[in-house]
C-alpha cells in the first residue's frame, strides 16, 4: 500500500509541475551572421550589400563576419577533418575590394545557378597553404592558391592584381575560381560522372609509350585519341595516364578557358573527346552551370 501511495504522490507532483509551466515560446529569429548589412558610409560595404540583395551571395574581405555578436571566419575549418593549414592575407584597400566585387559580379555569379552559389565569397590579397617539402627535408613549403573552397566560403586570391591582368590572365583566373566550385559540386554526386569516366577508364593508370600494346602500356598516340586532354605532364615520347580526378580536372581546365566553338574546332577529329565533352555539358546542365562563351 505504501508503494502505491508513493506512486500516486509522484504523479500528482508531475501534473502540478506541468500546470505551473508556461507555454513554451519560440526563440527569437537569429539573423544569419553572413547576411550583409548596408553601410552607406563605406563604399565597399554599400556595394557588397547591394550585390547581396541582388544575388544572395555574401562577399567578405576579412575574417570578421559580423560584429554583433562577434563572429569570426575560420578559413581552414572543415566539418569532418582536421583543420587545414590554409591561411589568408586580407584586403584593406577600398579600390581592391571594389575591383574584386566587380569581378565576382560580372565574371563568376552569372555562371552559377542558385544551387551552385557558394555560402559566401572571401576576397583576399593572397591565400596559401603549407605542404611537406618534396625533397624530404621535413620542412613545410608555402604553396600559393588562386582559390580555395572552405567549409562556408570560397576564398579568392590575388584580388589586387585584377586591375593589371590581361584578357588571357583574367580567363585563367576565372577558371581557377569556377573550377573549385564545380569540382566540389560534381564530386558530391558520383552518378554525374559515370558516363564521362567510362569513356577513358580502361586507360587510367597506364603509360603511353612505344608502338606495342600491353596490360600496362598504351601505344604512344596523342592523348585525345584516348579521350584525354593534355595537362602539361606529357614527355616528348611518353606520358602517364592518371586517374579520373585528373581526367576531369584537365577537361575543366580546358573547357573553362576555351569557348565552346573553339573547343569543338580543336578536337572535332577526336570522337572520344567530343563524346566526353557532351557528357560534361550534360553535367553542367544538371547542376545549373552556364559555360563561359
Amino acid at each position: 500500500m505504501k508503494r502505491y501511495l508513493i506512486y500516486f504522490s509522484a504523479i500528482c507532483l508531475f501534473l502540478a509541475s506541468c500546470k505551473k509551466e508556461e507555454n513554451p515560446k519560440a526563440s527569437p529569429n537569429m539573423q544569419d551572421p553572413f547576411a550583409r548589412i548596408d553601410n552607406t558610409n563605406n563604399p565597399a560595404d554599400h556595394q557588397i550589400y547591394l550585390f547581396y540583395k541582388e544575388s544572395g551571395i555574401p562577399v567578405l574581405y576579412n575574417d570578421t563576419v559580423a560584429k554583433t555578436p562577434l563572429t569570426k571566419l575560420n578559413l581552414g575549418y572543415h566539418l569532418t577533418t582536421v583543420d587545414s593549414m590554409v591561411t589568408a592575407k586580407y584586403l584593406h584597400n577600398q579600390a581592391d575590394i571594389l575591383a574584386g566585387l566587380d569581378f565576382v559580379k560580372n565574371q563568376i555569379a552569372p555562371h552559377l545557378s542558385n544551387s551552385l552559389k557558394p555560402y559566401s565569397i572571401l576576397l583576399t590579397d593572397s591565400v596559401y597553404t603549407f605542404q611537406p617539402d618534396p625533397s624530404g627535408s621535413g620542412a613545410l613549403v608555402k604553396v600559393p592558391l588562386s582559390a580555395y573552397l572552405g567549409f562556408n566560403t570560397v576564398a579568392i586570391s590575388y584580388v589586387p592584381a585584377i586591375k593589371t591582368m590581361d584578357q588571357t590572365q583574367l580567363k585563367i583566373y576565372r577558371k581557377d575560381i569556377l573550377k573549385v566550385i564545380l569540382t566540389a559540386k560534381i564530386g558530391a554526386d558520383p552518378s554525374l560522372t559515370t558516363k564521362f569516366y567510362a569513356v577513358s577508364s580502361a586507360y587510367y593508370g597506364k603509360t603511353a609509350y612505344g608502338s606495342t600494346q600491353s596490360p600496362y602500356y598504351l601505344i604512344y598516340q596523342p592523348k585525345p585519341v584516348y579521350g584525354l586532354l593534355p595537362d602539361g605532364t606529357e614527355g616528348p615520347n611518353y606520358y602517364d595516364v592518371h586517374g579520373p580526378a585528373e581526367d576531369l580536372a584537365a577537361y575543366l581546365d580546358t573547357v573553362l578557358v576555351m569557348s565552346p566553338a573553339d573547343f569543338v574546332n580543336t578536337y572535332q577529329s577526336y570522337p572520344l573527346v567530343i563524346q566526353k565533352y557532351n557528357y560534361l555539358l550534360d553535367i553542367f546542365k544538371t547542376i545549373g552551370f552556364t559555360v563561359p562563351q
